[in-house]
């Protein structure tokens, strides 16, 4: 067997929320059937792990990049498991974060403030730009043949994505999207306005908004790219810088889970350079 980095987050995060779904299974509508998967999902993993350098390239393949694959995966299943601790949202108690940390609600303030077209059309193609920031520095290291800078920066993102969605289950939170109205106006006419609002209506999950896993997964990838490859950093920095500012200005977070979503990838980011 040969584990990587990636192979241990992905089991981490299957056992420690199983552990919590086994705890809390009376607030889990089929618990059994969740835990059922975790046991068939980390026979899987342990199952890639016997892949070597001399397998099928669709084996290798699906070695090296099932744990991006998990983000997706992970996260949807997350907005059943937010009130498996808690059956209630804390949105009050971010809220006065907010305010206390930046004097006001930038969450609703920015789009009033600056009520540009061209503006809010940048930072939603920005917020939507996540899902290519997602795999972008990943690709690019995969396919220029570099394979430990690879593999450390999808440990890094799994970790900081994981570590987000472990949140959520003991401060779950709605954000601004589901308490507050919708940006009305020509603003709402755009067209990456209206692409966004109805990709994020159809596949959020709800209690999931602190931290923003959005900008933590983009600034980790941001940071690996400032490690890694400048031109990969060029690339990202004004998509990511977008994206930050878009999930506040678009409504999506609280600028507070914005913040620490931030923070949280600066920590995992020092953390893996130090013991990698």
């Amino acid at each position: 067997m040969n584990f990587l980095p990636y192979d241990w987050v992905a089991i981490g995060y299957l056992v420690l929320t199983g552990v919590l779904i086994l705890i809390f299974h009376k607030n889990v509508a089929r618990w059994y059937f969740y835990l059922i998967a975790r046991v068939f999902c980390i026979i899987g993993i342990v199952l890639l792990t016997l892949t070597d350098e001399s397998a099928l390239f669709p084996f290798q393949f699906l070695r090296d990049w099932y744990p991006l694959s998990t983000i997706a995966l992970f996260y949807f299943e997350m907005g059943k498991l937010t009130q498996i601790v808690f059956q209630r949202y804390f949105d009050e108690t971010v809220i006065r974060w907010e305010k206390w940390v930046f004097k006001g609600m930038p969450s609703l303030e920015l789009s009033s403030r600056f009520p540009s077209v061209i503006l809010s059309e940048i930072l939603h193609l920005c917020y939507f730009s996540y899902y290519v920031i997602a795999v972008f520095l990943a690709v690019w290291l995969y396919f220029g043949g570099r394979m430990g800078p690879f593999q450390e920066t999808v440990f890094a993102e799994t970790l900081t994505f994981n570590l987000s969605l472990l949140c959520y289950p003991f401060l779950p939170a709605t954000g601004p999207r589901y308490l507050f109205e919708k940006i009305q106006g020509p603003l709402s006419k755009g067209f990456f306005f209206r692409l966004t609002h109805s990709i994020v209506s159809r596949g959020s999950s709800k209690g999931t908004a602190f931290p923003s896993s959005h900008v933590s997964l983009s600034v980790i990838v941001l940071l690996y790219a400032l490690r890694y490859d400048s031109t990969a950093f060029l690339i990202l920095l004004p998509m990511c810088i977008g994206l930050t500012i878009g999930t506040v200005y678009g409504r999506f977070h609280y600028a507070i889970d914005a913040l620490v979503g931030a923070v949280l990838a600066g920590i995992v980011f020092g953390l893996v350079t130090i013991i990698i």
